[in-house]
């Protein structure tokens, strides 16, 4: 039997990671932003 496929480069998942990172941390400030912009 052969062995597993080699799994992708580093690079792309760390890109895709880092991706998935900035959009999560700008939707949480944005959450937070439209939050205390309705209640002040």
């Amino acid at each position: 039997a052969l062995p597993p496929a080699p799994p992708p480069p580093a690079a792309g998942h760390n890109i895709a990671a880092l991706v998935l990172g900035i959009v999560l941390i700008l939707l949480i400030v944005g959450g937070n932003g439209l939050v205390c912009l309705s209640v002040c």
